[in-house]
């Protein structure tokens, strides 16, 4: 009884270790860490590798418009903040008026927000293509992923529906 649980439980911490997974942003394969760069030593199959290569792209893409999206918006906030400019003229009876000119703040502040917005699918897209890598590699079956296609069909069109 004694032999049979050790046995169960070393084949259960080999099964463990033996998949690719991810922790703090580094690969773990066979219980080794790998950095992000060293992704071709890990995945061996090639859809694993596909997956992992769109993953890096939406990520790259997701981060330059967020940290682009961020700083305009940081860069708007503090226009703002600081009230815009203020134009002193003097008129011809020698009294001073002030005028605040045009605070562009705001529409800094909106074209970040788009930007941000702009980078929120391709992080979640990542995310996905991710997890799937890992899931190919380790043998999991991807999710059933049905899809409609545009043919054309003779004269006219066809929308098909794939599976």
């Amino acid at each position: 009884m004694k032999k049979t649980i050790l046995v169960s439980l070393l084949a259960i911490s080999q099964v463990a270790f033996s998949q690719v997974s991810l922790s703090k942003n580094k690969l773990i394969k066979y219980g080794q860490t790998y950095k992000s760069s060293q992704y071709k030593e890990v995945f061996q199959n090639e859809q694993a590798l596909m997956y992992y290569k769109k993953y890096r792209t939406n990520s790259t893409v997701s981060q330059i418009f967020g940290a682009i999206g961020g700083g305009c918006m940081g860069y708007g906030l503090i226009k703002v903040l600081d009230g815009g400019e203020k134009l002193v003229s003097v008129d011809q009876y020698g009294v001073a008026r002030t005028e605040k000119t045009k605070n562009e703040g705001w529409s800094m502040v909106g074209i970040g927000a788009g930007l941000v917005a702009i980078a929120i699918p391709f992080a979640i897209s990542s995310k996905k293509n991710l997890n799937k890598a890992i899931d190919a590699e380790n043998g999991k079956e991807t999710a059933f992923q049905p899809y409609f296609k545009l043919e054309n069909a003779g004269a006219g069109l066809a929308l098909s529906y794939n599976f």
